[in-house]
């Protein structure tokens, strides 16, 4: 049975990731029983973090990341997808503006695939503001002008799948920290050659969603711009060392030696700190997916401190 993993960015998102926690449950519990949910939390001043841990109760293979500053969400990414056990990985927004019941269709193109990636398109949209829909059209455009080498139908949808070995041979490569980090992801795709299928999705906008329009306009553009340099200067033929990768940067050798022993003493697998890099002024408990090599390979949930 193929297992799954969800990773889920978040920044102050105290009021809605509970919720949302809440509606993916019975899906993944009846389609993937063995499946494992990544917060990978911004630094939230809201208390995010301390609020999922406390949800981990309710769900046994839930963990919790939390970033030792504010990196941003392709940082958030990145560390969940790099840190993903599952045969497959998913990245979801928090709001859950997209139905978790849509992976079914890009679990099915995956399954034909072999290897590869699936998108999700937000063909079918509901209280979509014009201001957003036009930022939108225009970030697509001076994608596929300065970066994109093949055509993309809808690269920002928050809604992606891929499988294990794509995420190897994609995400340690990925240097964008912001919100260019769906950009650079179909940028490496179209540089491996790596397939990548597109599924129409429902996507309604949620109350609460956050676009700082003038950051957009000023930073974005400079991401595309970087990333067609990186290609040009071959950057992205070196990945990005795990020392290097910024929520491990500043973290002493002691510091990271100290993580892994706790770890190992607590059963969790050593690979993988629960929340490496975290503020110690605000320790919260998880669970780790793990697998048992004991065993026959399965996934189990084994409750680890942070």
């Amino acid at each position: 049975m193929p297992t799954l993993t969800v990773v889920i960015p978040t920044f102050n998102e105290a009021k809605r990731l509970p919720q949302t926690l809440r509606e993916i449950r019975p899906y993944l519990r009846d389609r993937f029983p063995q499946h494992e949910i990544i917060i990978v939390d911004d630094n939230s001043p809201d208390g995010t973090a301390a609020i999922a841990a406390e949800m981990a109760g309710e769900f046994p293979c839930l963990r919790v990341l939390i970033q030792p500053g504010r990196l941003g969400k392709g940082a958030a990414l990145r560390r969940g997808c790099l840190d993903a056990r599952g045969d497959y990985v998913l990245f979801m927004d928090a709001d859950h503006a997209t139905p978790i019941e849509e992976l079914d269709d890009l679990h099915r193109q995956l399954r034909q695939l072999g290897s590869g990636a699936a998108a999700g398109v937000r063909t079918y949209q509901e209280n979509e503001p014009r201001w957003r829909r036009i930022v939108g059209l225009c970030a697509q455009l001076l994608a596929h002008l300065i970066v994109f080498r093949k055509a993309v139908v809808d690269s920002q949808c928050g809604f992606k799948l891929f499988t294990r070995d794509v995420v190897h041979r994609i995400f340690p490569f990925c240097r964008v920290n912001g919100g260019m980090i769906d950009v650079e992801i179909f940028s490496l795709l179209h540089a491996s050659e790596i397939p990548c299928r597109y599924c129409p999705v429902h996507w309604t906008n949620k109350a609460g969603s956050r676009i700082r329009v003038l950051r957009c306009m000023l930073f974005d553009p400079w991401d595309m711009l970087f990333i067609r340099l990186r290609h040009s200067l071959g950057v992205y033929r070196r990945p990005v060392a795990p020392s290097q990768q910024p929520w491990n940067k500043g973290l002493s050798h002691h510091h990271a030696g100290s993580a892994a022993v706790s770890a190992a003493s607590s059963g969790q697998d050593a690979r993988a700190p629960l929340v490496s890099g975290q503020d110690a002024r605000a320790p919260v408990l998880g669970y780790a997916l793990r697998e048992d090599e004991s065993s026959d390979g399965n996934i189990t949930c084994a409750r680890t401190a942070g």
